[in-house]
């Protein structure tokens, strides 16, 4: 395996645990349950962190892969924002966690896809 791959099969297995986790918080409504909740958060942090290293690397190189690493950012931000505003609503409806969800989804693709272009490279 190319060391330049490890990045991106790291991060899409931290969307894939954070989903996983995200998908149990949402199966019981509000209020959410405290320990799949902190979980959840646990790995989007961990998963924020590793953006930050790939963006030091995007950043010195501006090359194909930077295209679905910035629809990744644009994705985290979507879910940070809609995250916190499910946080903070009594109730939630149905709009923000299929917005949550679209966003997760739009992360583990262009993660995927960053992936595919660095393997072909």
């Amino acid at each position: 395996m190319n060391a330049v791959l490890a990045p991106f099969i790291v991060e899409g297995l931290l969307i894939i645990v954070a989903a996983i986790f995200g998908f149990l918080t949402g199966k019981q409504g509000k209020p959410y349950g405290k320990v799949k909740l902190v979980l959840h958060l646990f790995f989007f942090a961990w998963f924020t962190l590793g953006m930050v290293f790939i963006l030091r690397g995007t950043l010195n190189e501006l090359t194909l892969v930077s295209i679905p690493f910035f629809v990744m950012v644009a994705c985290l931000l979507v879910q940070l924002f809609v995250g916190i505003r499910m946080l903070i609503s009594k109730e939630v409806g149905k709009r923000l966690p299929a917005i949550h969800k679209i966003a997760a989804a739009g992360l583990f693709l262009a993660d995927a896809c960053a992936l595919i272009i660095t393997a072909i490279r």
